[in-house]
């Protein structure tokens, strides 16, 4: 039992971890290069650059609408996440789990987890599908040389 316990206390730590991650879904350092190495483009970065980029108008309202999108579609997976996840943390307080429970709740709230990555990915599909060939290899470039400053 005590083995148990160990594991749906890690993964309620991994949950709880991607919380944390998706409050700030777009911070910088390792999860970006992740985004990055994917050939995805945030759209914090797209904005820090539009004018270098040249984004256009209806660009700009594309990749707008897009993150509005986004953000309607995890605003209330976060809040039933966050339940989930305080229903799972109350059951693993127990000293004696009912793990069928648990493991249910467990179930439940990793699959919300994947409802907001997908929600991410296509926001970031929309994102690059909004760019232009040559908006696309500006950044790659940017990227390189970005690493190359850096010593990567």
């Amino acid at each position: 039992m005590n083995l148990m316990k160990v594991v749906l206390l890690g993964v309620f730590l991994l949950a709880a971890a991607a919380v944390h991650a998706q409050t700030d879904y777009l911070e910088k350092g390792t999860s970006q290069r992740k985004v990055f190495a994917m050939g995805l483009y945030p759209p914090d970065v797209i904005m820090k650059h539009q004018q270098r980029l040249g984004i256009t108008d209806d660009q700009r309202a594309g990749i707008t609408a897009a993150v509005k999108q986004f953000q309607s579609e995890v605003a209330e997976l976060q809040w039933d996440m966050q339940n989930e996840q305080q229903l799972l943390l109350q059951s693993l307080s127990a000293n004696d789990i009912d793990q069928e429970k648990a493991l249910d709740e467990a179930g439940k709230a990793l699959a919300m987890e994947s409802q907001f990555k997908l929600a991410h990915m296509k926001l970031l599909i929309a994102i690059k599908n909004e760019l232009t060939d040559k908006q696309i290899e500006m950044i790659k470039l940017a990227i390189q040389q970005r690493r190359q400053d850096k010593g990567q």
